[in-house]
């Protein structure tokens, strides 16, 4: 049986019922939920998420972040972070090291394997790249960065109006 993509799943749908927030919110769970099961494809040896969770180290610039600092900036929890995160560890990307100054805490240092990795991935990271964004111009994408950002921003101040974490 061959199975649907959004495309085909779309046609099959009337969506004139719903508001464009509705439409939006619904899209953006299915382009997610699409971009990392294509990602977990192209990608070896690791997954998306912990792509990703590379990619967020890599902007610490000198800094080696704690798991913390990274859940936060990766919009995810602790837990989810800690379990990528040991995953790699045993891969041999990153180096678990507890905080020398406060026992509680790990901070997460990469390997010299993420830059294999990178000579590895990034010709194939450019391709998927470019594909996902086929027909998009750069004022298309500096516009969808801008309202991301911006939902992102009010998620947050919602999260802490309602006094959820």
């Amino acid at each position: 049986m061959k199975s649907l993509n959004l495309s085909d799943s779309l046609e099959q749908m009337d969506f004139s019922g719903l508001s464009e927030a509705e439409m939006i919110y619904g899209l953006l769970f299915a382009v997610s939920n699409r971009l990392q099961a294509c990602a977990d494809k192209v990608l070896p040896d690791i997954t998306s998420r912990q792509h990703f969770l590379l990619i967020v180290l890599s902007v610490f610039k000198d800094k080696y972040p704690s798991l913390k600092e990274v859940a936060k900036a990766m919009g995810s929890s602790y837990q989810n972070v800690k379990k990528m995160a040991d995953s790699l560890e045993k891969k041999g990307f990153i180096v678990l090291k507890r905080d020398e100054n406060d026992k509680r805490k790990y901070n997460i240092m990469m390997t010299d394997k993420v830059s294999e990795l990178s000579e590895v991935i990034d010709n194939e990271a450019e391709i998927f790249m470019r594909d996902l964004y086929k027909g998009l111009t750069k004022e298309d994408l500096r516009h969808t960065i801008t309202v991301l950002t911006q939902m992102e921003m009010n998620l947050n101040e919602n999260t802490k109006q309602r006094g959820l974490k």
